[in-house]
């Protein structure tokens, strides 16, 4: 291949990166306003500046857009979470570490709920959004876990445990209005108090 065509190419090949990108942009930030109910691929193209034709070209329909929006929104999150705790493991203090986890946790979950809620329930319909889904979740339970049962000399299970309630935890609060879990209002700052002993009585604190 000669310079000049290789130098063609890659121009090519960063603008196809770079529609894709928008592409996906834009799905995710149809369903973060306005659900999944409103992802179509008329919308996704007035929404990123993408034609019709280009983007069943590249993603053939609305399912396989999903599926490649489900991937980019997890990496995303994924980087959002390792970025937002990574500082916690500094903190010498182990109830502020806790303290910290939830943070981040809860509210990464909390930004993006109208996403997690349309991923989580269309992946009970979908078996490819439910094992993209269930992976994600299983690579950050082995991650975080390994950290905690460093961190505090706690046992795999418990850490394992930890991360469930997090976990749990962080999906009510996408899923489900407080109203609708319980009849009792609590605070926030309240509710993530009470979610740190939970964990130091788990982790042995």
């Amino acid at each position: 291949m000669t310079e000049q065509q290789d130098g063609m190419r890659r121009p090519q090949q960063a603008r196809s990166q770079d529609s894709t990108a928008k592409v996906l942009d834009a799905a995710l930030k149809i369903l973060s306003s306005q659900g999944p109910k409103a992802l179509t691929i008329a919308a996704v193209s007035k929404a990123s500046g993408v034609s019709n034709g280009a983007i069943y070209h590249r993603f053939v329909d609305r399912r396989n857009l999903l599926v490649a929006a489900q991937d980019r929104f997890l990496a995303q999150i994924e980087h959002a979470w390792l970025s937002r705790t990574a500082p916690a493991w500094n903190v010498d203090d182990r109830t502020t570490l806790l303290h910290r986890l939830v943070d981040a946790f809860v509210e990464v979950f909390s930004e993006n709920r109208l996403v997690f809620q349309a991923f989580m329930l269309s992946g009970y319909d979908d078996p490819d959004l439910r094992a993209r889904g269930a992976a994600s979740t299983r690579r950050a339970a082995e991650e975080f876990s390994a950290l905690l049962a460093e961190r505090f000399g706690t046992s795999p299970e418990a850490a394992d445990t930890a991360y469930r309630i997090l976990w749990g935890q962080a999906v009510a609060t996408a899923l489900f209005p407080d109203d609708e879990v319980t009849a009792l209002t609590v605070s926030e700052q309240s509710r993530r108090g009470h979610l740190v002993h939970a964990l130091q009585a788990v982790l042995g604190e």
